[in-house]
């Protein structure tokens, strides 16, 4: 059998091989100057999609044993593979700059937009220096999950707690278990159940979710100390936003977008523990500021990793040297070949949420998909990991806006450290000069709507892809993946634009209370669908935000526009423990239906008048 596969691959690579011209013409009988007597270029794009075409058009012949099917579609895997690393190579080598500049110019060219928020969507989401794409090593290519994973994967997400889970009765474990697939799960809550630990539980249940733990034999006390380490980790520095609270949200946002679209059937049980160990880890250690302000200050960090991606490298520098110490490698059981896969997913991963590289990521997959079938299976995760990071305003209100105040409070932080210095702000760091509710317009608008639709295009892609191909079923009969993030952004943005627009009359006392609307994360099976309650919820939050007759002064101490590795984005911040932000009206107005929302206090009432002088 291995004599016969060999004599079928060396008859495939006969027939896809270049002609030379030389060839051609002894077999044509005409002469062929000198200078073109070579052979083509293998590489070139427009050879190796020839080469795929006769492949596909040798697959549907009948002369084909049935021993050499597997052949051609390794062939043809490595060739789609192999077109999309070319690809993704020349765009990196020939037009990164080009990329970077057409990006920036969109950005200056937007009207209705200020100019510091300009600057900061400028310097946080393009390359500022010099234009760098690591090289990717190409990943074991692996063909396309069959039906029968799908099955297997519902079974895993839908698996009843074991006997040892149900023992423990704790608040935060009965928490997880009903919440965890709550797209709005109130992240703050459980890390209060858990005092401050919140990975000890949370990663576990994730991965037993898949049943990852059974399949690489993980070690639970390993595991249980490794997470005490990152959480440790996390809380070094005493972020307001970048914490053990954001990473753990990430993680839960990393496992939802799997589970409510799907999408886990079309990864390896490996790649999706590569990608929710990527999401717990991917901050660990964070020093509360950016890449930039480490390189503006020449830190040790930015001397260690030569102003490439500071932190990202740092985050996982981390958490692979916590793997180093006693009894605190979860992974011992797996075998060096896994081991290796996994940490290649894990370090391009959590390098991808290097927000500098943002416009550039975008416009490489938007690239790809234009042939779904050359999607690079490690970009696809590493998509995921950055747009989960930049994920809180597609969460609810309460939510999303607690986690700007908190990521606001950190850039001030930055901005005060800065003036200590000598150094000018950063944008979004000045106390006095931030627009808050206009630089979530922007952010929103320019990164994450067009972020989300990317991925949900992504899913919809693959996922097709997958159906047609395992179950060679019509493609009309293959329902798009579910949005939970739609709705959401719509609502947010129209809370920061009401909020930028100053009222004439200040708020009158006794204005009747905002009715908080509970937004469903998934569709029920009877009645309404998530998309009409999600669409009610918009336009009741609008009457609300119409019959306030408020005054909605730019907060000086409360948003931010979140995005990741320049501490621009990512979602989650113990708020419990911070200096309290400044509440808009609309924020007191809600007190009374979010009392138990940390982010909220009576010391805003206090400071209000102080906020509106400042304005």
């Amino acid at each position: 059998m291995k004599r016969e596969n060999s004599r079928d691959f060396i008859a495939v690579s006969y027939i896809l091989a270049p002609k030379s011209n030389a060839d051609k013409a002894e077999n044509s009988g005409s002469d062929v100057p000198p200078e073109e007597k070579y052979r083509q270029d293998p590489l070139d794009p427009k050879n190796i999609a020839d080469s795929i075409e006769k492949l596909e058009a040798l697959k549907e012949t009948n002369n084909i044993k049935n021993n050499s099917i597997d052949v051609l579609e390794q062939a043809l895997s490595i060739l789609r593979h192999t077109e999309s690393i070319i690809s993704s190579i020349r765009r990196a080598s020939v037009g990164m700059v080009s990329e970077d500049i057409e990006a920036q110019t969109m950005i200056s060219s937007v009207e209705d937009t200020p100019k510091a928020v300009k600057e900061w969507l400028a310097a946080t989401f393009t390359k500022q220096i010099f234009g760098r794409r690591q090289t990717m090593e190409p990943p074991k290519f692996r063909s396309i999950v069959q039906a029968v994973r799908a099955s297997m994967y519902v079974d895993k997400i839908t698996k009843k707690p074991s006997q040892t889970l149900l023992a423990d009765r704790s608040p935060a474990l009965l928490m997880l278990q009903s919440e965890l697939n709550n797209w709005d799960i109130d992240i703050f809550k459980y890390d209060s159940l858990t005092n401050g630990q919140p990975f000890r539980g949370l990663f576990v249940e994730t991965l037993r979710r898949y049943d990852l733990i059974k399949r690489f034999k993980i070690n639970l006390y390993n595991l249980e100390n490794f997470c005490a380490l990152v959480e440790g980790g996390y809380n070094l520095h005493g972020n307001p936003y970048h914490n053990a609270i954001h990473g753990a949200d990430i993680l839960v946002t990393t496992h939802n977008l799997l589970t409510t679209t799907g999408f886990a059937s079309w990864l390896t049980d490996l790649e999706i523990l590569a990608l929710l160990f990527s999401a717990m880890i991917h901050d660990v250690e964070h020093t509360g500021t950016t890449n930039n302000f480490h390189i503006q200050t020449g830190s040790t960090l930015s001397m260690l990793y030569n102003d490439r991606s500071v932190l990202e490298n740092h985050h996982i520098s981390t958490a692979y040297r916590y793997m180093e110490q006693a009894d605190s490698n979860p992974f011992t059981q797996l075998s060096k070949d896994d081991f290796r896969e996994m940490r290649g997913i894990v370090v391009e991963a959590v390098l991808g949420t290097d927000m500098s590289a943002h416009f550039t990521q975008i416009k490489n997959m938007q690239n790809a998909l234009l042939n779904s079938t050359t999607v690079n299976r490690n970009a696809a995760m590493t998509l995921i990991l950055h747009c989960a990071d930049i994920s809180h305003p597609t969460k609810s209100w309460p939510l999303h806006k607690k986690w700007t105040d908190n990521l606001m409070e950190e850039f001030f932080m930055q901005g005060d450290k800065e003036t200590e210095l000598g150094l000018p702000n950063s944008p979004l760091c000045s106390r006095e000069e931030t627009l808050v509710p206009e630089s979530q317009v922007g952010f929103i608008d320019f990164i994450i709507t067009p972020s989300m639709n990317l991925l949900g295009d992504m899913f919809d892609a693959l996922l097709l892809l997958q159906h047609e191909e395992s179950t060679n079923k019509k493609s009309g009969e293959f329902k798009k993946v579910f949005r939970p993030w739609d709705e959401r952004l719509k609502v947010n943005r129209k809370r920061w634009k009401e909020l930028s627009k100053p009222s004439e009359e200040p708020k009158q006392n006794g204005t009747a209370e905002e009715e908080q609307v509970e937004i469903k994360p998934e569709p029920e099976k009877k009645g309404e669908t998530s998309d009409v309650v999600l669409s009610k919820v918009a336009e009741e939050e609008d009457r609300d935000i119409s019959s306030a007759n408020g005054d909605h002064p730019h907060s000086s101490t409360a948003l931010a526009t979140n995005l990741e590795s320049e501490t621009l984005l990512q979602s989650i911040n113990d708020n419990t423990n911070q200096t309290p932000s400044l509440a808009t009206d609309t924020d007191l107005t809600n007190r009374s239906t979010n009392a138990n929302d940390p982010s909220i206090s009576e010391k805003e009432c206090n400071v209000q008048d102080d906020a509106k002088k400042e304005i």
